[in-house]
C-alpha cells in the first residue's frame, strides 16, 4: 500500500489484514486510500479547474502523500526528513504545491447549488475556531482581535454552511480573526445577502439572533418537533467541524502563519467533502419522528 511503506516495513504490511492497514493509512494521512485515489485522479485529469491540475512533470504520488501526511500529522520539518528521505526545503516546496492544488479543488467540490427546491431552511451556519501562533502586534504584546474565547488563545475562524438536505459543505468563508463576532461575519461578509437574494433561511445557534428573515435560531415559539429538528441539524454541523479537527494541523496550534492557514484549512475541507460523498455521509436530519 503506497504511503504505508514510509512508516512500516514491507513484511509488517504484508502480514496484516487489509482493514488494519487501511486504519494505519488513515491514521497517517487522514482519509482512506480510495479517497486519495479519487483526489489524485481529479488532480491529474478529471478537474476542469486549471489551478488544481497537476502538471505532467510534477505528478509524484510520494510527494502528494507527504503533503497529506503534513496536514494529518503536522510533524516538524526535522522529524519528517527521516521517513520521507527528503530535505526540509524540498519537503516544504512540495507540501505547499500539493496543498495549494488540493485547495483549488474547492471550486469543484464546495459549490452553492443553483436550485434549492421548495425548502425554506436550507443550510446550517456555524463558525469553527483553530489555534494559531500568536501574531505580532506593532504596539502590544497581544493582538486582542485574534483572541479566541473557545481556546483562550490566538486563533482564526471560518464560517461554514452545510446543506441540510444533503451531505455537502456549500459555503466556506474566511479566515477571520477569532475575536470577530460570528453574527457580524454573517451580516457583513456575504452569507446574509446570499440567503436574502434567494428567499431562503439558515439555522444557527443563539449567537445568530437578530436576523430572523435569514437565519433561524432557537426560540420559545418552536414546537417540540422544530426544536428537535434544529438541534439535530446543528449537531450534524458540529460533526463536520469535528471531521476537520481530525487533522492535527487544525486540532493543534498552527505555526505556519496566517497566510498559509487558509490553504491548509480549505484543502482539508475538500478532503472532508470527498469523504462525505464516498463513505462518511452526515446523518439525515429529516428522520420520521421529527416531521410534523
Amino acid at each position: 500500500m503506497l504511503g504505508l511503506g514510509t512508516f512500516f516495513e514491507e513484511k509488517t504490511i504484508n502480514r496484516t489484514n487489509q482493514a488494519t492497514n487501511v486504519g494505519r493509512f488513515v491514521s497517517y494521512f487522514g482519509a482512506s486510500p480510495s479517497i486519495f485515489a479519487s483526489i489524485w485522479e481529479d488532480l491529474q485529469r478529471d478537474t476542469t479547474i486549471e489551478e488544481a491540475r497537476v502538471e505532467l512533470g510534477k505528478r509524484k504520488p510520494k510527494y502528494f502523500l507527504m503533503a497529506m501526511n503534513f496536514l494529518k500529522v503536522y510533524d516538524t520539518e526535522v522529524r519528517n526528513e527521516g521517513p520521507w528521505k527528503i530535505s526540509r526545503m524540498h519537503a516544504r516546496k512540495w507540501n505547499l504545491y500539493y496543498v495549494n492544488k488540493l485547495q483549488a479543488l474547492k471550486a469543484m467540490k464546495i459549490v452553492w447549488p443553483r436550485d434549492w427546491g421548495n425548502d425554506i431552511w436550507i443550510i446550517t451556519v456555524d463558525g469553527t475556531h483553530c489555534c494559531i501562533n500568536k501574531p505580532n502586534h506593532p504596539e502590544w504584546s497581544q493582538d486582542k482581535e485574534y483572541y479566541s474565547q473557545k481556546y483562550n488563545k490566538a486563533g482564526l475562524d471560518y464560517e461554514l454552511g452545510i446543506a441540510i438536505a444533503s451531505s455537502r459543505l456549500v459555503w466556506m468563508n474566511g479566515p477571520f480573526k477569532a475575536g470577530t463576532n460570528g453574527v457580524s461575519i454573517f451580516r457583513t461578509h456575504g452569507l446574509k445577502e446570499k440567503l436574502q437574494s434567494i428567499g431562503k433561511k439558515g439555522i444557527g445557534d443563539k449567537g445568530y439572533n437578530g436576523h430572523p428573515n435569514e437565519i433561524s435560531t432557537f426560540n420559545a415559539h418552536d414546537s417540540v418537533a422544530v426544536k428537535k429538528f434544529k438541534s439535530r441539524a446543528l449537531h450534524r454541523h458540529k460533526t463536520f467541524n469535528n471531521m476537520t479537527k481530525r487533522f492535527d494541523i487544525l486540532s493543534g496550534r498552527f505555526r505556519h502563519g496566517v497566510n498559509q492557514f487558509a490553504s491548509c484549512f480549505e484543502a482539508i475541507c475538500v478532503v472532508c467533502q470527498y469523504q462525505l460523498e464516498a463513505d462518511m455521509p452526515l446523518y439525515d436530519v429529516l428522520i420520521e419522528d421529527i416531521i410534523d
